[in-house]
C-alpha cells in the first residue's frame, strides 16, 4: 500500500498545504483529490472505506515525512477529512473492536 502513493503526489500535496492562505476547506479538497487520484490505481479487494482510511493516515504520515513542518497541518487536515467522510466506518470500527 505504501508504495502505491507516488512521491510526486506527495510532493504536490506538501507543495499545496505549504500554502498558508488556504483555508481548511481547501485543504480538505486538496487531500480528497489526492486520495481520489490513490484510489484510482488502487485494487478493490478491500472495502472502499477501509482503504480510504488507511490510505489517508498513510499519506499524511508521507506528507509530515516528507515536509516535518507540516506535521500539525496534515494531522488536523487528515482528521478533519476522516471525521467528515469515514465517521460513521470509524465509529463501527470502534464499536467492534469493543464486542
Amino acid at each position: 500500500m505504501d508504495r502505491s502513493i507516488h512521491p510526486g503526489l506527495v510532493n504536490n500535496l506538501a507543495m499545496r498545504f505549504m500554502n498558508v492562505n488556504l483555508s481548511e476547506e481547501d485543504r480538505r479538497r486538496y487531500l480528497a483529490t489526492a486520495l481520489e487520484r490513490i484510489m484510482q490505481t488502487y485494487p478493490t479487494d478491500m472495502e472502499e472505506e477501509k482503504t480510504m482510511l488507511m490510505l489517508a493516515m498513510l499519506l499524511a504520515k508521507k506528507v509530515a515525512n516528507h515536509t516535518p513542518s507540516l506535521l500539525r497541518d496534515v494531522f488536523r487536515t487528515t482528521v478533519n477529512f476522516i471525521n467528515q467522510n469515514l465517521f460513521t466506518y470509524v465509529r463501527n470500527l470502534a464499536r467492534n473492536e469493543m464486542d
